[in-house]
């Protein structure tokens, strides 16, 4: 999809109050969106990204804008059919061997505070047939890559423990797919880019990505230790800690659905152990979530 200058150059003048010109083109990856963003330089010397996507990014970018205190977010200058137009943020991916700086976990608690129990507008909400949906899927690829596994995924879409899950715990805001890949790390400081992925779900889903183990490895190994940084100020924001029974549920349950989630790509393009263990993550946490809920 091609996207007219004259389509965003008009409410950019409008938000400047002044006449801008294209100066340079950059096509970018990572973060961004691979193939689907590129850096514009102006002629006054700032830059922009122009990004191909949905209204659900748009959504997402509109309700992070409200959120106060010190966030670290792309700034939304414009949006139209199928596309985005965001402030440029200098930096690099974060590097696999590095913490996830804490700007990027105070950011995600503020916005888990200011959106908890509440849907911004036109954003998806993880209900029983997102959950169906996704395990509907996985088990289709499951059964075309030949693992035995797909039968136990299918079974999962009418779990009375998912069902459990997604009508008792609070669900919030998030960015939905808040890997590494997608912090970029400036002179500035680190920005949580992408947010097409956006989704109302429970806010551990973000702490569990950020913190999984390597992606080229089992998905049952150790995770990476969460930062006291994030319940920390989501609790701050909040003006009480969440129960500790409650903390333990949502993450339990967010470690599922987490893994459901990306079950699809592992079936399509990982080694068969690579699924073979995250369903063993989806059955362990569910059983965990049980157990905590006494489900």
């Amino acid at each position: 999809m091609t996207v007219p200058d004259q389509a965003w150059l008009g409410p950019l003048a409008r938000r400047r109050r002044r006449t801008v010109a294209v100066r340079d083109r950059t096509p970018l990856s990572g973060g961004y969106g691979s193939g689907g963003a590129e850096r514009i330089d102006l002629d006054d010397g700032t830059a922009v990204v122009l990004k191909r996507t949905g209204a659900v990014e748009a959504a997402a970018l509109r309700a992070v804008a409200v959120v106060n205190g010190p966030v670290r977010l792309p700034r939304l200058l414009a949006s139209g059919d199928g596309w985005v137009l965001l402030e440029h943020v200098d930096g690099t991916p974060l590097p696999d061997d590095a913490p996830v700086p804490d700007e990027v976990w105070r950011t995600l608690a503020l916005v888990h505070a200011h959106w908890r129990r509440n849907r911004p507008r036109g954003v998806p909400v993880v209900d029983d047939s997102w959950w169906a949906a996704r395990c509907g899927h996985a088990a289709e690829r499951l059964r075309a890559a030949g693992h035995d596994g797909a039968g136990l995924v299918a079974r999962w879409a009418d779990d009375e423990r998912a069902r459990t899950a997604l009508r008792v715990l609070p669900r919030t805001l998030c960015h939905g797919d808040a890997h590494r890949g997608n912090v970029l790390v400036g002179p500035s400081g680190a920005t949580l880019l992408d947010w097409g992925n956006a989704r109302v779900a429970a806010g551990s889903l973000e702490v569990v990505v950020l913190t999984a183990p390597p992606a080229d490895g089992p998905a049952d190994a150790p995770a990476a230790p969460v930062p006291a940084v994030y319940r920390d100020a989501l609790h701050a924001a909040l003006g009480a800690p969440d129960p500790p029974a409650m903390v333990a549920a949502e993450t339990a349950w967010a470690r599922a659905q987490a893994h459901v989630q990306y079950l699809s790509f592992a079936a399509d393009h990982q080694p068969a152990d690579r699924a073979t263990s995250m369903i063993a993550v989806v059955t362990a946490a569910l059983d965990e979530f049980g157990a905590i809920v006494g489900g």
